[in-house]
């Protein structure tokens, strides 16, 4: 017999990535006494987590946003590190903007099917649960309407898909219903980091070993181990990898793998959705909207813009739009016209006041960062399965991790975490057993 704890800190391990997947992983394994390595691209650690200091007194999330749900992983961390929260907002708190002007309060009962807002999903699983095939959400939410004689006015749509666009991470008429339903929501509410999610993240990169700016550009593995070329001419050589990397960079082949990943892998990698989810902060030298207004979701193609202030003493006047879907890719377009084409969407809402106190903007688009090409991933139509899929260890020497193989809480930091968490698992179970034997 052999000690398990000499049989894995003989192990080495490279993490590709410093975002919330790999530092988990690379924390898991580490604590369990394996050497860890993690290669980042960015100058930066978090990958899609990053807090902006610079735009208010407080922090601001150009990236992830929230804790979703009150029991989730990321709460331990939290406490771990002593940090604060905020509960953010309820639906109440939420106007709408619809037929040229903004609803609050029971006004919104007037807006014809406005529950379809609400209830797109409930209506989706519905359809599953009765078997019926895969379809776009699009397609079944309006099945419904049609079945139901629900005015689905084009204004409707448009809400409707803003609201799915963001929280989904897809444009409804590519979301598939069997993907969605694999998802589960947790409950009690939403909350925010009041010190940022990237305090949370560099408390618990703490004492990793992390090799910034080293963007990977090829990954050779066998048996024996694996090679890893960046593209900075440097070679690492690791008994395993664990590959983190954003669903979209996978899909764009920017990291070479020798021999090539297997069909099944391919299959997953292309079969999910790598949604484009923007932002655009605003900042203006003093509020001009309703102070009961933590937000408002819009028929706009900047579709729902949130103060990211809210219920804090230190507030500054700021608001922050959040696209995502096809809308995204518009914005993406526009490139340094995004800013005063959401000042335009801002004004048309609250009139000339927007114009008249605009300090600054800053367009932060997910979509097209090189290093992550995706703001969250999504199931496409015939997508459902494909996240374990895509998660699979490969001949136990590449495994892989990252919010896109979370099978039920994909496009989260808890979900990024928690698969971290499982693939450092899968790393150290063989190496358990050969010392079992």
């Amino acid at each position: 017999m052999t000690d398990s704890t000499t049989a894995q800190t003989s192990l080495h391990v490279i993490v590709v990535g410093a975002g919330a997947a790999g530092i988990s992983a690379a924390r898991s394994l580490q604590d369990t006494g394996c050497r860890v390595t993690i290669l980042e691209a960015r100058d930066r650690i978090g990958g899609r987590v990053q807090t902006a200091y610079d735009l208010a007194p407080h922090p601001v999330e150009l990236g992830a946003e929230y804790i979703h749900g009150a029991n989730v992983v990321t709460w331990d961390m939290v406490r771990q590190f002593n940090l604060t929260t905020v509960s953010d907002v309820t639906k109440d708190d939420f106007h709408i903007y619809f037929g040229d002007r903004i609803h609050s309060g029971d006004d919104k009962s007037r807006i014809p099917s406005f529950h379809l807002v609400d209830t797109y999903e409930d209506i989706a699983i519905d359809w599953v649960e009765q078997g019926r095939p895969d379809a776009s959400v699009h397609d079944v939410v309006t099945k419904w309407a049609e079945l139901n004689n629900a005015d689905l006015s084009p204004d409707l749509q448009r809400l409707v898909n803003s609201r799915v666009s963001v929280r989904e991470g897809g444009d409804w008429a590519r979301l598939g219903v069997h993907g969605m339903y694999e998802q589960n929501d947790n409950p009690g509410g939403n909350f925010r980091i009041k010190e940022g999610y990237t305090a949370l993240l560099e408390q618990a990169v703490a004492g990793l070993n992390v090799t910034l700016n080293t963007p990977v550009q090829s990954i050779l593995w066998s048996q024996d181990g694996v090679q890893i070329h960046s593209t900075t001419g440097q070679i690492f050589a690791a008994d395993r990898a664990l590959v983190t990397l954003p669903l979209g960079v996978l899909q764009a082949q920017d990291v070479r793998f020798t021999p090539s990943l297997p069909p099944e892998k391919q299959a997953a990698i292309n079969g999910l959705g790598a949604g484009h989810v923007d932002k655009i902060a605003m900042r203006f030298r003093e509020r001009f909207w309703p102070q009961d207004m933590a937000g408002v979701l819009t028929t706009l193609q900047s579709q729902i813009w949130w103060r990211p202030g809210w219920r804090r003493d230190d507030e500054a006047p700021l608001l922050m739009a959040i696209i995502g879907g096809d809308a995204a890719l518009h914005f993406e377009s526009l490139g340094a016209d995004a800013v005063p084409e959401a000042l335009d969407h801002l004004s048309a809402m609250f009139g000339e006041n927007a114009r008249k106190h605009f300090e600054a903007g800053r367009f932060i688009s997910w979509g097209t960062d090189r290093w992550s090409k995706t703001g969250y991933s999504y199931g496409l139509v015939k997508g459902a399965g494909l996240r374990d899929q895509l998660a699979q260890p490969v001949d136990d020497i590449l495994f892989f991790a990252g919010e896109a193989t979370h099978v039920t809480h994909s496009g989260t930091v808890h979900g990024a975490i928690e698969s971290g968490a499982r693939a450092a698992h899968e790393i150290l179970k063989p190496e358990k057993l050969k010392a079992d034997i």
